[in-house]
Order: structure tokens, then sequence, then C-alpha cells
């Protein structure tokens, strides 16, 4: 029964989150920025420390297994979320930034579907850190970090002098 217990209240902050942008927004849209720190899967600690003594610029094999999951990645989130997506990396580790404009509601869909498929389908590469804002225009509406597994939410209160703070899981 415990289980259910804290489903439900997992499912309760996502709530809260999402009537607060909903209350943020109002009838405009809101813009996502959403940041995903990556980095290559190490498999064996031995094969890490191997590698480091002969680093070469460039791209080695498992690099480009992890560019490959990457831009897979990236592929995703543009193709479901029509998300402009920003790169930077530096072979088996970097940033990118996706763009996602939209409603409260689905840009919370869309964030909570681009960690489950970075954290279920990337093999090669591991999301580090998340980071980022929501925007209402020019304007900053809310902030968050955190990690696959929980992610802290910044977001102004009714009166607009307070925050409110949440802790969700993915």
């Amino acid at each position: 029964m415990q289980g259910i217990g804290k489903l439900k209240l997992g499912l309760e902050e996502w709530k809260k989150i999402e009537n607060d942008l909903v209350r943020i927004a109002a009838t405009d849209q809101l813009e996502l920025l959403l940041n995903f720190t990556l980095v290559a899967a190490v498999e064996d600690e031995g094969e890490e420390h191997a590698g480091e003594e002969e680093h070469v610029h460039g791209l080695l094999p498992s690099d480009q297994e992890f560019a490959r999951e990457v831009g897979d990645l990236m592929d995703y989130a543009v193709k479901t979320y029509k998300a402009d997506a920003h790169p930077h990396f530096h072979g088996d580790h970097g940033t990118v930034l996706f763009v996602i404009r939209g409603g409260p509601k689905d840009l919370l869909k869309a964030f909570r579907d681009l960690i489950e498929y970075a954290r279920s389908n990337c093999e090669k590469c591991a999301v580090h850190g998340i980071d980022g804002e929501f925007h209402l225009g020019e304007d900053l509406a809310g902030i968050y970090f955190g990690d696959v597994y929980k992610v802290t939410f910044i977001l102004p209160a009714e009166d607009g002098r307070r925050l409110r703070v949440y802790e969700a899981h993915p």
C-alpha cells in the first residue's frame, strides 16, 4: 500500500507544478528551455582508464556511439515536440539545449517524456544533470534543476513576492 501513496504524492506534485504554470501563463504560451548535460556511460572502470593515456582529438568508436545516441535523442525531440536543439559536445560529454514552445500541460508532458526517453533509450550516454527555465515572452517564469531522478522547480507564488519550491520525480 505504501507504494500507491508515494505514487499519488508524486502525481500531486506534478499537478501542483502544472497548476502554477497554467496560472503564470494565463492564456499565453510558455517557452521551455531544457538543458541536458550528457556524459558517455562508463561500462568498465578499467576500460575508462586505459583510454585516458591514449587520448586523441577526434571521435573514438565509443564517442561515435555516444554521438549517435545523442543525435537520436535530438531527432526524437525535434520530430515529436518541434523542439529547437542546440548541441555543444566534446567527444564523450557535452550539453543539448532544447527549446520548446507550447501550453503548460504540453510542456510538462514534453519535459517528462524527454527525460524518460533519455533514461530508457540511451545505453552509451547518461544524463548527468538537467536544468533550465520557463519563459513567458521575454520574462522568466520559473527555473528548475536536478537529474533524471529528482528535479527541483522554483516558481513565483500568486503574490509575486514569494517563491514556491517543488521537488518532483520524473
